[in-house]
């Protein structure tokens, strides 16, 4: 099963005085790096859509916990007393709160009403429950969404 990742990203605007001056900065959202936490890096220009887009997702080879996380690279621009949008130079990265996901193998198979407790959660997170890093993971740049991959 598909593990599909999205994040909501606007373009912010700060309002600060500076020297007496009406400054305000506008971040826009430019690039997105997705670290799933089995060696699978996934970076785009756009933030993705929840299902049933599948803009950016993977798939883990394996079971175990794994940790995921987000950097989105912003691009800057500065007004001074309302003139006109001034590019700053260069660009600064912020990391999102890492999350931790738990990806369970299942085989489909006939069985009877009661479900064995183990498939009704996930194990502790701990040392012999993380998951493995993927030989074959994928390292690429997604160019537009509903890239085919």
């Amino acid at each position: 099963m598909d593990m599909i990742a999205w994040v909501e990203s606007d373009v912010q605007t700060f309002d600060v005085e500076m020297l007496g001056q009406a400054v305000q900065v506008r971040a826009t959202p430019v690039k997105y790096v997705w670290d799933f936490g089995d060696g699978t890096v996934l970076t785009t220009s756009f933030p993705g859509r929840p299902y049933p887009e599948r803009d950016v997702s993977m798939r883990y080879a394996y079971q175990g916990w794994y940790e995921v996380s987000l950097v989105t690279q912003f691009s800057g621009e500065y007004s001074v007393n309302g003139g006109a949008w001034q590019p700053i130079a260069g660009t600064i990265e912020v990391a999102s709160e890492k999350r931790w996901i738990y990806s369970d193998l299942r085989e489909s198979r006939l069985v009877s009403d009661e479900v064995p407790e183990e498939y009704r959660r996930e194990p502790e997170r701990g040392p012999n429950t993380l998951g493995p890093q993927n030989p074959d993971a994928r390292v690429e740049t997604l160019t537009a969404p509903n890239a085919k991959h």
